[in-house]
């Protein structure tokens, strides 16, 4: 009697297990469904990665092995934030069932590691890249936290917060600049101060600290200003 109890748990513990495994297998077709009809449609960045996750079946549900292969197909043939997948079989006694999967498109960005203030120089210490949902992500972001290194905060960040180009200056007001002169083969330096905020590729007013002329110039570097004459 006790061997046959231990062997009717060991079946039902098989069936439960093979259940379980044929689930994951329905999830898995979908996920490769979305997976394939996604990279069909869409390019990735070399900043960006996919991320999808399926919601799983009911465990409660029977659902039969398919002998004849399972078909499916994306429903509305249309990727969605939440996408609908239809598998079905064609066995004898056929069935179908339809599976949600979550699609994520994850961005990689420069986040501040703590919270920092107004004025602070970011480096190494206090910034790192992280993947970020790309859908909480404006424009203004940065993919290389080493492009930011020397910059300086316009504005207090709080942790995890993802910088962009609005929270920075390049160059800073005050700051102490390299002005970089160019004429046709002809390249001059000279020393300057900063009357403005700006950017990389943004234009900004110096002052020459030895002349005392002021003159507008584009960022193209750390503290560096180029002006064309």
């Amino acid at each position: 009697m006790i061997r046959f109890i231990f062997l009717l748990i060991s079946l039902v513990c098989s069936y439960s297990f093979a259940d379980g495994n044929y689930r994951k297998e329905l999830e898995n077709f979908a996920q490769k469904l979305v997976f394939e009809k996604y990279h069909s449609q869409f390019e990735l960045e070399t900043s960006e990665k996919l991320v999808l996750k399926v919601a799983p079946l009911d465990k409660r549900i029977n659902y039969p092995y398919c002998k004849t292969g399972l078909v499916g197909e994306i429903v509305k043939n249309k990727i969605k934030s939440t996408t609908s997948v239809k598998i079905s079989c064609l066995d004898e006694t056929p069935w179908t069932n339809y599976l949600r999967v979550k699609v994520t498109v994850l961005q990689k960005a420069v986040i501040a590691t703590h919270a920092l203030s107004k004025g602070q120089t970011l480096n190494e210490s206090n910034i790192t890249a992280a993947y970020m949902d790309k859908s909480r992500i404006r424009n203004g972001s940065f993919i290389s936290p080493e492009s930011l290194y020397g910059t300086r905060l316009k504005r207090n960040l709080s942790a995890d917060k993802v910088v962009k180009a609005r929270d920075i200056c390049f160059v800073c007001k005050g700051d102490k600049v390299i002005i970089n002169a160019v004429k046709t083969g002809l390249s001059i330096q000279a020393s300057g101060i900063a009357l403005g905020d700006a950017n990389v590729g943004g234009t900004v007013r110096v002052k020459n600290s030895r002349t005392q002329r002021i003159v507008v110039g584009t960022v193209s570097d750390l503290k560096k200003v180029q002006v064309s004459f």
